[in-house]
């Protein structure tokens, strides 16, 4: 997308202790190129206006490697992000992308480890190739207008013995039953659930909830607490929390086979 016709020059300024360089097209709409993120600041809040202008977009690796950053929010000025933009900002947890964003380039954030949460405007409609790669943390919510998401965009990253990409066990995609994102992390192989639509209490995902449930609820409900480490994926833990208190325990199972003797009897 080229959104650059006549500029002026680079200019550099710091706003709120980040030090950015920005261009600034002739009809006064500015381009942020590159930003210094000193170590003291963890929460990157990009200005929607500097110089009193519009912040229109953000160039390929504006912010690559800022590894202090710890959440980023991008404003409602910006249309667009160019790629690679937060790639390799191994602290970033928080993610909240502006609403006139439409499309997440090749590599936004890739690479970012710690990444946990992203907030993604409903006006979104593509993901590109590897985007979220290698967020292995990342519980990604993708909007029901989403209709395009390229190659490995999310839930792969590299086995360090092969090298090769692979599945990030129990990454979890949330959105709406019938979207583009369901059928595309069907295809993948990466767990999708609609939260406002799923078969509570099915943690072994075949359809039915009955006394085999029960028994892996209580199997998990046992492994904690013991202080083992759970071995549920975000999609079994969500579906084992029958009863809604965050966790997944006896009163679980219980409930399940409440469950199971009602379907049994109808």
């Amino acid at each position: 997308m080229n959104i650059v016709s006549f500029s002026l020059l680079f200019v550099n300024v710091i706003l709120s202790g980040i030090s950015y360089t920005y261009e600034q097209l002739m009809n006064g709409a500015v381009i942020i190129t590159s930003a210094d993120v000193p170590q003291s600041i963890t929460e990157v809040n990009i200005p929607d206006t500097i110089d009193g202008n519009n912040v229109y977009g953000i160039e390929s690796y504006s912010f690559a490697g800022q590894v202090s950053a710890e959440k980023v929010t991008i404003p409602d000025t910006v249309t667009y992000i160019g790629d690679s933009a937060f790639m390799s900002c191994t602290s970033l947890k928080e993610v909240v992308v502006g609403s006139r964003i439409h499309s997440l380039p090749d590599d936004c954030f890739f690479a970012c480890p710690a990444l946990e949460t992203v907030s993604l405007p409903e006006t979104l409609n593509s993901i590109g190739n590897e985007t979220f790669f290698g967020c292995d943390m990342l519980d990604l919510y993708i909007p029901q207008n989403v209709t395009s998401i390229g190659e490995n965009a999310f839930g792969v990253n590299t086995d360090p013995h092969t090298n090769e990409n692979i599945n990030v066990y129990g990454f979890l995609v949330k959105g709406v039953t019938g979207s583009y994102a369901e059928t595309y992390s069907v295809n993948n192989n990466i767990d999708f659930i609609d939260m406002n639509n799923y078969n509570a209490g099915d943690v072994n995902n075949d359809g039915f909830v009955d006394a085999s449930d029960a028994s892996s609820i209580l199997e998990e409900y046992s492994r904690i607490s013991t202080g083992n480490s759970p071995a549920f994926t975000k999609k079994q833990t969500i579906l084992g929390d029958v009863d809604l208190n965050n966790m997944v325990d006896a009163g679980d199972a219980s409930a399940v086979l409440e469950i199971y003797s009602r379907l049994s009897t109808n």
